[in-house]
C-alpha cells in the first residue's frame, strides 16, 4: 500500500514537473491563452459547484419547512382537532341544505328578482371527510343596477348559509343603462 502511494506521487510529481516544462516553453501569447483555458475550465467547474450547492440548499430548505410543518401539526394537533370539533358542533350541520337545495333556492331567488335572462351553472364539488363545498355561478345579463343591489342584499339576508366569494359587474357594450353580472356562491353541505 505504501509503495502505491510513493509511485503514485513520483507520477503525480513527474507530472507536474513535465507540465511546468512544457508552460515555460510557450511563448507569452501561448501562456496567456493556456492561462485563459485554464481559468475558464475553474469557472465552468465553480459554476456547477454553485448549481449544485444551490440545490442542495434548496432540498435542505424544504425538508426544514416540512420537518417544522410536522412538528406543529404532531404539538398542536389536539388542539386544532378540539377547535374543529367546537366550532363544527356550533353550527346546527343538520340544517344545511344538499347542492340541489341550494341551487332551488337561487333559482327560486332569482326567478322572484324578475331577472329575465339568467345562468344558474351546475355546482362544482370539493368533497371533504364530513363537509362537502359546492361552488356555484350565476351569471345575469341586462339587468339595472338597483336590482342587483336588491338581489345581492336579499341573498345575504335570506339564505345565510351561502357566501358570496366574488362577484363581476360589467357594462353591456350596447346599452351602458344595463349591466352583466357574474356572482360565485360557495356553500356547506354535511355528508354524515
Amino acid at each position: 500500500m505504501a509503495k502505491q502511494d510513493v509511485s503514485l506521487n513520483a507520477r503525480l510529481s513527474a507530472g507536474i514537473l513535465k507540465a511546468r516544462r512544457v508552460f515555460f516553453k510557450l511563448s507569452m501569447r501561448e501562456k496567456g491563452l493556456a492561462l485563459l483555458f485554464v481559468l475558464a475550465l475553474v469557472f465552468i467547474w465553480f459554476s456547477w459547484q454553485m448549481d449544485r450547492h444551490s440545490a442542495l440548499g434548496a432540498k435542505h430548505d424544504n425538508v426544514r419547512r416540512t420537518e417544522q410543518m410536522q412538528e406543529l401539526e404532531l404539538s398542536e394537533g389536539p388542539n386544532i382537532r378540539s377547535t374543529y370539533q367546537d366550532q363544527i358542533s356550533a353550527i346546527d350541520l343538520a340544517s344545511l341544505p344538499s347542492r340541489d337545495e341550494v341551487r332551488a333556492q337561487v333559482d327560486a331567488l332569482v326567478r322572484r328578482s324578475g331577472f329575465s335572462s339568467f345562468d344558474l351553472g351546475e355546482a362544482r364539488t370539493e368533497a371533504g371527510a364530513d363537509l362537502n363545498f359546492h361552488t356555484f355561478q350565476l351569471v345575469v345579463q341586462k339587468s339595472t343596477y338597483q336590482k342587483i343591489k336588491s338581489f345581492t342584499q336579499t341573498i345575504k339576508t335570506e339564505l345565510p348559509f351561502l357566501s358570496l366569494e366574488r362577484i363581476v359587474i360589467q357594462a353591456q357594450a350596447r346599452d351602458d343603462n344595463f349591466l352583466d353580472v357574474r356572482y360565485v356562491f360557495k356553500s356547506i353541505e354535511y355528508t354524515k
